[in-house]
């Protein structure tokens, strides 16, 4: 038979064990854009602020693309500033592994796989199209995801 005095103490230091690993920071952030009309005009840069939430954590860094059977390219040109750097990507729909749900094809690419760090309690991605066209038809959500670098992986 225990004590109940010992019953007790397991009680609360279960107890806080709990609430202290339940109190991680999250392993990732995530933002979406969703574009009046599914379209996208040149001149429309999107400003996509992320919350971190561990500022000494390194970070993967992914983009989400929606788009509807209105969008007829095989591929997206996007240009994305971050921390004053700026990239043009030429993203291939081709071949890609995309999730189709209805009216919607979703995307997944990774921006930054070697991992990054922020300092700062948050971080803004611009992001504008580069194509030919100054509307974009059938994009109707974009999107970024960072988490941290290596997590998840077996």
């Amino acid at each position: 038979m225990v004590p109940k005095n010992n019953r007790l103490l397991s009680f609360l230091t279960g107890g806080v064990f709990l609430i202290i690993s339940s109190c991680d920071a999250p392993s990732s952030s995530q933002v979406q854009l969703t574009l009046p009309g599914g379209t996208w005009e040149q001149s429309n840069i999107l400003d996509l602020t992320l919350p971190i939430p561990d500022t000494n954590a390194r970070y993967d860094a992914f983009l989400d693309l929606r788009l509807t059977a209105g969008y007829k390219d095989s591929y997206l040109s996007v240009s994305l500033t971050r921390h004053g750097k700026r990239d043009t990507l030429w993203l291939s729909l081709v071949g890609q592994e995309a999730i189709s749900s209805g009216l919607f094809t979703d995307y997944r690419f990774a921006l930054d796989t070697t991992g990054f760090s922020v300092k700062t309690p948050s971080c803004t991605w611009r992001l504008s199209h580069n194509m030919q066209q100054q509307t974009l038809s059938g994009v109707a959500m974009i999107g970024l995801l960072i988490k941290k670098h290596g997590y998840g992986k077996r």
